[in-house]
């Protein structure tokens, strides 16, 4: 059975056995649920019409693609399930189905996969554009064979100016340490991760195949990223890789150097929450490492929010949802905010691009004080320098 054929059967099995539970306890914690009030737009509502096109009683059209991109693919709702359903990867496998048969993408998400196929990434910049965070660093391009750390750093935040803070504290902190890293800059390839999640899997394994090539060259040990994303793509759906290379998250790889004593750290007193990715918890199940980084900066303390680890509220920045649908995303960004803000931290802490991007604009929005940081920043602003402290 080809894996197509697998994953087909997999995302009607799940949707048969939600039909026949027929409980909705995942509405309750469904981030877009709770914003539309859509029955058709809850698991339980998705996966009736899932049933119904695969039994030929329904024939696919749009209102079926608004409701296959209506979810944040963020698992809350399977942590409510009793089911215990695999809601996401039958929703993922949902928006396959779809574009093999021909509908067509949403808008924003065409314009995305004609970037990728452009540019080599999804924000329509030029492959040169990579480097640009990376002015201030000199001899860090990789070195095939004598690199042993490859600090992968991902479409988001090396193209994205508002984010560059995050790759060169993660690179600062890198060198504070004396970890001998490399950089692919410009030769860096997209994980396609976005494509992957709005059904092209196509260009994916196109993707897939030329980035996967391009990091076993390099004959790194150790790839190193702080994007949640681009970590859980390259971890859970590139067969093979994380058996011959080690894959780590900038905070797995953090919390080591500080357990290990090569970063040293001065008083930075603040008051922090912590705001848990949906790729970085749920899908790959990283919760201890950033909390433990935070615990171990002296003068931080950290409170967390109500909803937090497996139950945390998803930023509403995933899936291409913010693309295709900015309104319902801003919603759910505000509602973390204001979560946030009842902590009575000055700072919300988080690991991934697509977060800090979100949960930044969600605060501006609503005139919050809130400061939104990304970890790797607010641990290269406790760090001391070899000769003393910054």
């Amino acid at each position: 059975m080809r894996v197509m054929d697998t994953e087909i059967a997999e995302m009607i099995e799940v949707a048969e056995a939600c039909v026949k539970c027929r409980c909705g306890c995942c509405k309750d914690e469904c981030p877009m649920y709770s914003e539309l009030l859509e029955e058709t737009i809850s698991p339980k509502g998705r996966n009736v019409l899932i049933r119904a096109l695969v039994n030929g009683v329904l024939q696919p059209d749009e209102r079926a693609v608004r409701i296959a991109y209506s979810c944040l693919l963020c698992r809350r709702d399977e942590f409510s399930c009793t089911a215990h359903l695999k809601n996401a990867e039958a929703t993922e496998t949902f928006r396959k189905y779809l574009v093999d048969r021909g509908l067509p993408y949403l808008p924003g998400h065409a314009l995305m996969i004609k970037s990728l196929e452009n540019y080599g990434n999804p924000w329509q910049e030029p492959k040169t554009a990579r480097k640009r965070w990376a002015k201030g660093l000199k001899g860090r391009r990789v070195v095939p064979g004598k690199t042993g750390t490859l600090f992968y750093v991902g479409c988001t935040f090396a193209l994205d100016r508002s984010l560059q803070e995050g790759p060169v504290a993660l690179a600062h902190l890198m060198e504070l340490a004396g970890e001998d890293y490399g950089l692919l800059l410009e030769d860096e390839v997209c994980c396609g991760s976005t494509v992957k999640r709005v059904g092209n899997s196509k260009l994916f394994e196109k993707l897939r195949k030329e980035n996967e090539k391009r990091l076993r060259e390099t004959g790194a040990k150790r790839i190193v990223t702080a994007c949640s994303g681009c970590y859980k793509t390259l971890k859970q759906d590139y067969p093979g890789l994380g058996r011959d290379i080690e894959i780590l998250h900038s905070t797995e790889y953090l919390s080591r150097l500080l357990t290990s004593g090569r970063l040293k750290l001065k008083n930075t007193p603040i008051k922090a929450t912590y705001h848990d990715p949906c790729h970085l918890g749920r899908h790959t199940e990283v919760y201890d490492p950033p909390r433990k980084i935070l615990e171990s900066i002296p003068g931080v303390k950290l409170t967390e929010m109500k909803n937090t680890r497996e139950k945390s509220r998803c930023c509403g920045g995933g899936a291409g949802v913010k693309t295709a649908y900015p309104e319902v995303s801003m919603k759910a960004a505000v509602r973390r905010i204001v979560e946030a803000e009842k902590t009575g931290a000055d700072v919300l802490v988080t690991t991934c691009p697509f977060c800090v991007q979100t949960l930044r604009t969600a605060a501006q929005s609503i005139g919050s004080r809130m400061e939104v940081l990304e970890l790797s920043v607010l641990l290269d602003r406790a760090a001391i320098d070899r000769g003393g402290a910054r």
